[in-house]
């Protein structure tokens, strides 16, 4: 198989522009990746280093790259890095999630919750552990509103960022753990086990891979945008119609970072 790029964006929810997602586009693969700094805060610095090597290293491997053999070898990438920060709590301390189409092997491969969307049909994988998250802080921040204060008043509470911290932490103790119905599959550097190595056929005609910051992934880039902002109008909290585990507020331009690429896959 063979792939022509159709479109490609990136956008940090940072007004400033700051993000932690990034586009791979080689010869032979394309995808994202979505990083995060973990309910501890991994430093910006580190993060971006394990991101930006994770690119170097993808666009660099060869068309015949095997699904397990780029993970592995990412996971360590991310040892290494949190190994030089001091990094004691793997799990507490972020990495990333990825989606990588191969045109080789015409596979599309998964670790975590990145979406992809082919043959009209949108594969989405939103964990138990992270629906319980977003739900409670639902529950929370709708109390409030029932309480008489608005959408405004509550995104500038001192703690809107932070009414689910308890639970997050409980969440990362889930990454990777591969015999609970609360697993997450995500890069850690720890070691990502296999059944959460996702990988699907992929079919002839348009392929768009995002990160989850794009609720709704459609065949183009306008569409995904112009769902993204209908949602964040009617759901700026993203308790709704939008269930998230953060919301938009002052200085965000939206709930998450997000990346967009897509392509046509030919035989």
């Amino acid at each position: 198989m063979t792939f022509t790029i159709a479109e490609h964006f990136t956008c940090g929810k940072d007004s400033r522009g700051y993000s932690e997602d990034r586009i791979v586009i080689s010869e032979n693969h394309f995808g994202v990746l979505d990083g995060s700094r973990g309910p501890e805060g991994l430093g910006r610095e580190t993060i971006g280093a394990i991101l930006d090597t994770a690119v170097e290293y993808l666009t660099s491997i060869s068309a015949t790259a095997r699904f397990e053999d780029v993970a592995s070898e990412l996971d360590s990438i991310t040892r290494v890095y949190k190994d030089r920060a001091g990094v004691i709590d793997f799990k507490r301390s972020g990495g990333f999630v990825f989606c990588l189409y191969s045109s080789h092997f015409n596979e599309i491969w998964r670790v975590g919750d990145c979406k992809f969307r082919n043959g009209g049909r949108v594969y989405s994988n939103m964990f138990k552990a992270e629906e319980i998250c977003a739900a409670a802080r639902s529950l929370i921040l709708k109390s409030k509103l029932n309480s008489g204060l608005t959408p405004e008043d509550i995104m500038k509470s001192v703690d809107y960022h932070h009414s689910i911290d308890d639970l997050l932490l409980h969440e990362a103790s889930f990454l990777n753990a591969a015999n609970d119905p609360f697993g997450i599959g995500a890069v850690i550097g720890d070691g990502t086990p296999t059944v959460f190595q996702e990988r699907a056929e992929a079919r002839p005609g348009r392929l768009v891979i995002t990160t989850d910051g794009y609720p709704k992934v459609l065949d183009t880039l306008k569409e995904t945008e112009e769902e993204l902002k209908a949602l964040l109008i009617k759901d700026p909290l993203c308790i709704d119609a939008n269930q998230q585990c953060k919301g938009l507020a002052p200085g965000l331009v939206s709930f998450d970072d997000r990346s967009f690429v897509s392509a046509d896959i030919q035989v």
